[in-house]
């Protein structure tokens, strides 16, 4: 329910946030069957790294996986975040 609460409020408050979350989305469910699946980067949902951390700051994704190399994202929530986009 938070993760909900949270991502209406950020969406209200930085609408250009929609399509990065959609991306987030749609890549989660590609990738659903994947069992070594690590999550999405920051060119998967066409965002700057640095913006990438209201996300995390707002408790609606969290750092899945980070190396040297790169740092994957899920969202914390998928089914609220999908309904908050619907909203």
């Amino acid at each position: 329910m938070q993760v909900y609460i949270n991502t209406v409020q950020l969406l209200s408050q930085k609408p250009e946030y929609l399509k990065t979350l959609q991306l987030a989305v749609q890549k989660e469910e590609e990738n659903l069957s994947n069992k070594q699946y690590l999550g999405w980067q920051w060119f998967d949902v066409e965002t700057h790294p640095a913006k990438l951390m209201n996300l995390i700051t707002s408790s609606i994704a969290k750092v899945n996986f980070k190396s040297n190399n790169s740092t994957c994202y899920l969202l914390k929530n998928i089914e609220s975040v999908k309904r908050a986009i619907k909203r």
